[in-house]
């Protein structure tokens, strides 16, 4: 090492401008070669039977895959509705962007057969409402104007107990009126909602306005294979329209959009924003300790040359090993910024702490090799074997960031023993200066390890009792940003139990199989319901015909009314007859709410206004009128003649079935989850689905986590023996370590941090970057001179600033809007911080207290 160190040092430029070209080529094949793969299904092992399964699932059924899921919720029924059939419009048009756009509302076939779907109960509840109305509707037909409207509200009731429109009905329109009449004279385009103030039952609540009527519409952008992102231009279309009707609609209707598509997209954001802010932060930071470290802006700056050098050549590498990235190893960038700077950062120190003690450059150079190289070249090693410990695991997602890091660490010492010299011929190291601080820190360390380092084992020792609640968070959704829109419309998706995203999936063969599974699943305690295409065949369709054609008389006369050549009352003379009538009627309630609105309407005096109150009242009426012609003329319902937008859904070109098994329980929640997939399993040992998967992959990786710490404590126990062949010594360095361990994953349930898809390799990484601190401090103990302690060298800074070089590069991951990443940057921070106790404080003390002993043992032999 002491070789080719000195090589490195007299190629000097040479040397130098070799790795400028190099960094420039692989910076540029990097560039051109790596992609990003957002789809977390492929980060396990394509082999496990469940994700078998999954993929069978996608293929029979690539909905589940490729549709964006656009949830449209607004104040009122009407208003909902419209905003549906607009989008719906301006997305049809698309094909060449849309290849499938699929609004269940605005379908002709559920606008015809609508009805049929309610219960016998609620379906005359409706007919009986709507019955009621139908006088006032046929008035409507014939006159729509503010005034007809106003006037004949005033007659209806002067008429209440023996009118059509019962007084129950008439305060609901009475509320929604007041509303939108006192919205027109502030401006406002309000719009009635006929359908809500007609329907006694709806899910508007008049006063209280709030955005509870939600629609669905669903559509399959056209992918582009040739981006990174191929439904980014379908997801861009998307929200640009909305962005048209939002300028329409306001806040009166919100929009969100959210499936497989737009997860991805926005996933993928919220990642490369996360690490190129990350990146940027940890370099500044990083910087700045180095200067503080070394007391020379030249040194700092070899050190970030070197930093930049390995960062472009293991990103060249990952581009050749695996050349595409994952959301979890696209964050190797910043994982190397904080371990790549280890090695430069003790050999440096070293340099500069015998340059002080009077050597030249040269032998400074060949000195700190000596000392400290051995060291080096075993923690590369160690730190690469714990990243590497994840590929003999089924987690391909984790196994592929251990790759390129392991790799990456191993690039990063052959860099610091190559590079460095070669820099240091063009820039002689700095003899530096020790800080004060840091000096009399570590001497108040070197009087104290002994209470601390018991105090962290006890408190190491109770914090056993909190590792049986460690748990792994499977749900894909709690690493991704909460305020993404995605993310949000997925969560309000829970609202409704027709449209929970987490749920399991039967296939079957045929309709016999499907009853079979439904009753079956119907059985479960923890099953709210199932849905299948034989869900959509309605219950007791000729009952429910019946009571239709019964009721539809009365309503289709008033709907074919013929609009009158007769203008009817004028505005101001419908205002002033429905506001007598109120004032003779009401002193409390909607009656008298609405009274003193029609006062602030004449008090106005100002035709615009009553204008805008007629627009805005009959805004949706027309839209009332096709959706009451086409209920009440609906067809028998067969399975042939249920839409494909539906059948594709259900049952696949090959003849597959899809049978949804729905939650009863919030299966956001772990127990939920883990009580319902388990006792439908017991029953369908076959299944697929959200839920199944979720559940399943947290069990994968669990099981992953701990296969991996495993192996790397293990691994790199067996090459500490190895190469130190004492075995006391390798105890020395391994204990702290486990306590560092149990201290990190205590404080993860502490904070409620679980481990996920993300953090995951964090105690892996702890064993590899803990060990590193130990193997410098044991081996640097063996140098020093009898009497001194290991406080007086510079390897106790060189750990310190590695490690707070990593907390800032690591920590920084924090900042992620990508939750997966900041928890990442969270947990690993953590752990690095109680391996920096561990080996500064209790290591010394552990291997003061065994020299001591071996001491004792000879004196008294």
């Amino acid at each position: 090492m002491i070789g080719w160190a000195e090589a490195a040092r007299r190629a000097g430029l040479f040397l130098v401008a070799f790795f400028v070209v190099l960094t420039g080529a692989a910076g540029w094949y990097a560039a051109s070669a790596l992609k990003v793969n957002t789809d977390t299904s492929k980060m396990l092992d394509p082999s496990l039977a469940f994700q078998q399964r999954a993929e069978r699932l996608r293929e029979s059924f690539p909905q589940i895959k490729t549709d964006m899921v656009v949830l449209i919720r607004g104040n009122s029924v009407d208003e909902t509705e419209a905003a549906t059939r607009a989008l719906h419009s301006r997305l049809d048009g698309q094909k060449e962007k849309f290849s499938h756009v699929f609004a269940p509302s605005a379908e002709p076939f559920f606008q015809n057969n609508g009805l049929l779907y309610l219960s016998e109960a609620d379906l005359e509840r409706r007919l009986t409402q709507l019955s009621k109305a139908s006088g006032l509707i046929e008035t409507l037909v014939e006159q729509p104007t503010l005034g007809t409207f106003l006037t004949t509200l005033a007659d209806n009731d002067a008429l209440a107990e023996r009118s059509e429109l019962g007084a129950g009905a008439l305060e609901k329109i009475y509320t929604e009126l007041a509303n939108v009449i006192d919205d027109s004279i502030d401006g406002k385009a309000t719009a009635f909602s006929w359908l809500g103030a007609l329907d006694s039952q709806s899910d508007s609540d008049g006063e209280n306005s709030k955005p509870v009527t939600t629609r669905i519409l669903y559509a399959t952008p056209e992918l582009d294979f040739s981006r990174l992102q191929p439904a980014k231009a379908g997801v861009e279309s998307m929200r640009q329209e909305i962005a048209a009707l939002q300028d329409q609609y306001g806040d009166r209707v919100s929009f969100y959009i959210t499936g497989d598509p737009v997860l991805r997209v926005e996933e993928l954001e919220a990642v490369t924003t996360g690490i190129g802010l990350s990146m940027g932060l940890s370099l500044v930071a990083v910087a700045i300790l180095l200067i503080i470290a070394y007391r020379s802006a030249a040194m700092a700056a070899l050190t970030i040359a070197g930093l930049v050098i390995t960062l472009v050549l293991t990103t060249a590498f990952a581009a050749l090993a695996v050349g595409e990235l994952n959301l979890v190893s696209v964050a190797f960038t910043v994982l190397l910024i904080g371990l790549g700077l280890d090695f430069a950062i003790h050999l440096l120190l070293h340099i500069q702490e015998r340059r002080r003690n009077g050597e030249d450059a040269k032998d400074a150079l060949k000195g700190a090799v000596h000392d400290v190289g051995p060291a080096l070249a075993l923690a590369a090693p160690t730190t690469a074997l714990a990243f590497l410990a994840f590929v003999p695991t089924q987690f391909d997602g984790i196994a592929q960031l251990g790759v390129i890091a392991g790799a990456g660490v191993l690039i990063a010492f052959g860099v610091s023993m190559t590079f460095l010299p070669a820099g240091l011929a063009l820039v002689p190291a700095a003899r530096g200066a020790n800080s004060q601080i840091i000096t009399k820190l570590f001497n108040r360390l070197s009087t104290i390890t002994g209470p601390v380092a018991i105090a962290a084992i006890v408190l190491g020792a109770a914090a056993l009792f909190l590792l049986p609640q460690v748990r792994f968070d499977a749900d894909q959704m709690s690493l991704r940003n909460p305020h993404a829109q995605s993310v949000q419309g997925f969560n309000l998706l829970f609202e409704d139990e027709n449209t929970v995203p987490y749920r399991l999936v039967q296939l079957a063969s045929d309709d016999t199989q499907v009853r079979d599974i439904e009753n079956k699943a119907g059985a479960i305690d923890s099953v709210a319901s199932t849905r299948s295409l034989l869900s959509f065949i309605p219950e007791d369709q000729d009952a429910k015909l019946e009571i239709i054609d019964f009721a539809a008389g009365t309503l289709i006369f008033a709907l074919n009314a013929q609009e009158s050549a007769d203008t009817g009352p004028t505005p101001h003379e419908g205002v002033a007859t429905l506001h007598q009538r109120l004032s003779e009627t009401y002193d409390s309630g909607p009656g008298a709410r609405l009274r003193f609105t029609l006062e602030k309407a004449i008090a106005a005096n100002n035709t615009a206004v009553l204008e805008r109150i007629e627009r805005n009242i009959f805004t949706h009426w027309g839209q009332l009128i096709e959706i009451l012609n086409a209920q009440l003329a609906p067809d028998y319902v067969e399975i042939d003649a249920i839409p494909a937008a539906i059948k594709n859904r259900y049952l696949s070109d090959t003849g597959l079935w899809r049978v949804d098994i729905l939650p009863k329980e919030d299966v956001r929640n772990f127990n939920a989850l883990e009580t319902f997939v388990d006792s439908v399993e017991a029953v369908f040992p076959e299944l697929a689905g959200g839920a199944y998967h979720s559940k399943r992959a947290g069990d994968v990786i669990a099981g992953a986590m701990a296969q991996a710490t495993l192996i790397a404590f293990v691994v790199v126990a067996l090459l500490l023996f190895a190469t130190l062949r004492r075995l006391h010594i390798v105890a020395l360095v391994l204990f702290p370590l486990a306590l560092a361990a149990i201290l990190t994953a205590a404080t993860g349930v502490l904070i409620n941090a679980p481990f996920n898809y993300a953090n995951v390799i964090v105690l892996p990484l702890l064993i590899g970057i803990g060990v590193d601190s130990g193997i410098h401090l044991v081996m640097r103990q063996d140098q020093v001179e009898a009497g001194d302690h290991i406080y007086s060298t510079s390897t106790p800074r060189a750990v310190l600033f590695s490690a707070l070089t990593t907390v800032a590069s690591f920590g920084s991951l924090m900042l992620s809007p990508h939750r997966g990443t900041a928890s990442m940057g969270q947990l690993l921070s953590i752990a690095i911080f109680f391996t920096l106790i561990c080996m500064l404080v209790v290591l010394p003390a552990a291997y003061k207290y065994g020299q001591s002993g071996s001491l004792a043992k000879k004196t008294q032999s």
